[in-house]
């Protein structure tokens, strides 16, 4: 079955349902939404940027950072006046403490520690780990909110955190830090968010409209091309749309890390012989981001997927241009190798069978 002739068309990110604006407001949210020194920013790279310099480490300043990386964070540590140095993950994306170590300086100020796919990285190892050597810990928690590690939210462990919610939650826009001295508000005017708010609505049609998803599935292309957008900060100010602030309250349930594993499970249950193994087991806490296939031929795969209404895609094709990636070769190999797909609350059981029809559709 070719994508154009798909009845359904499935995404990483969760579509926006239109029966979310009859939710009545959650009188409690999670974290770190329930925290009165949180910010809210468009992007979590900007949150991040606001971030860090509200912990007064000196400009020039080194923060440890994996090679596992978007670009956009670097980007952001970099624009406020950090120099990055890269160290390697294991194959389950997890720091390892010898390039850690070997990483370390007498400039050396900071950890950052990503919470990849929502996967929690034993963030107490690595509390003592930089407590043991005066270093602060930054958790980047983009792709991790609702999870939590023993019951404590990730997020919660580091001297500052980051959280990109329209990862987990259906809103337009919307990053959010928490920690730090005192991280300013943001200033600008908010936009009302209708572009992005559209497209999540089109991606809840599209799981139902055949027309919808044709024409969904015709704008993607699984070729990657580098642009700088990948990467720019953009407006430094801009808080979270107006329409993010007043869905947030509606859609931010802790339930839906359950859901997420849920789905988790189901598809590694079907596709486990396609999995890398340190995926093969989800940890306790984690509300995941996506399931990730190992592949040889990530972008066949990825064109495979979509031609059976299906959005896979690489979260890490290139890093940031600063990061050298024979210096790190474990998360190079993850870069060219893991394919994800969608594991969000919005999906129903037909979708899971598509997803899985499509993986076993060799």
């Amino acid at each position: 079955m070719r994508a154009r002739d798909s009845d359904s068309w499935l995404t990483i990110l969760p579509p926006l349902s239109p029966a979310a604006y009859l939710q009545p407001p959650r009188r409690e949210l999670p974290f770190p939404l329930d925290q009165p020194s949180y910010r809210l920013f468009a992007m979590a790279r900007r949150a991040l940027w606001h971030g860090v310099k509200s912990l007064g480490i000196e400009h020039g300043a080194e923060v440890l950072v994996p090679g596992l990386h978007h670009g956009s964070e670097v980007e952001a540590l970099i624009r406020a006046g950090f120099t990055p140095r890269f160290y390697d993950v294991d194959e389950g994306m997890a720091p390892r403490e010898h390039e850690l170590e070997a990483c370390l300086g007498p400039r050396t100020r900071a950890l950052y520690l990503i919470h990849a796919l929502g996967i929690p990285q034993d963030p107490p190892r690595w509390r003592r780990w930089c407590d043991e050597r005066g270093l602060l810990l930054i958790e980047d928690a983009a792709m991790a909110l609702l999870s939590t590690w023993e019951g404590r939210p990730i997020g919660s462990f580091g001297d500052l955190a980051i959280f990109c919610l329209y990862k987990t939650v259906p809103v337009p826009d919307g990053g959010a830090v928490v920690g730090g001295a005192s991280t300013a508000r943001p200033t600008g005017r908010p936009r009302t968010g209708a572009a992005r708010l559209l497209r999540r609505h089109a991606a809840w049609a599209a799981q139902r409209t055949p027309p919808i998803a044709r024409a969904q599935s015709r704008t993607y292309d699984p070729v990657y091309r580098p642009s700088k957008e990948r990467i720019v900060l953009g407006d430094l100010e801009a808080p979270a749309a107006v329409t993010t602030a007043y869905l947030l309250p509606r859609v931010a349930d802790p339930a839906v890390a359950a859901q997420r594993r849920a789905n988790y499970v189901r598809l590694l249950d079907a596709l486990r012989d396609q999995v890398a193994p340190p995926f093969h087991d989800l940890p306790e806490g984690a509300s995941p981001f996506a399931f990730p296939l190992d592949s040889d031929d990530v972008l066949g795969r990825a064109r495979r997927f979509a031609d059976r209404g299906v959005h896979a895609t690489r979260l890490w094709p290139i890093g940031h241009p600063s990061s050298p990636p024979v210096d790190t070769p474990v998360a190079q190999r993850l870069r060219d190798r893991v394919v994800t797909l969608p594991v969000h609350q919005g999906l129903r059981e037909i979708d899971l069978e598509r997803i899985v029809e499509a993986g076993r559709a060799r």
